[in-house]
């Protein structure tokens, strides 16, 4: 699903990739949401997925 919407506003990945931006974003929510007993919705996972396959393209 997180797949499909990231395709659907552009962002191109290989599964590697994904899996990569996949692992990002879950270590980002559970670090900074579930830590603070926050609810985290799906428009800011995906935020935080669109966010974090732009630093990872950078970076890589």
């Amino acid at each position: 699903m997180l797949r499909k919407l990231l395709k659907e506003r552009g962002i191109n990945l290989t599964k590697e990739e994904f899996a990569i931006v996949a692992e990002i974003t879950t270590d980002d929510i559970k670090f900074n949401r579930v830590s603070f007993r926050k609810c985290t919705s799906l428009n800011y996972v995906l935020y935080i997925a669109i966010r974090s396959a732009s630093i990872f393209k950078r970076c890589a």
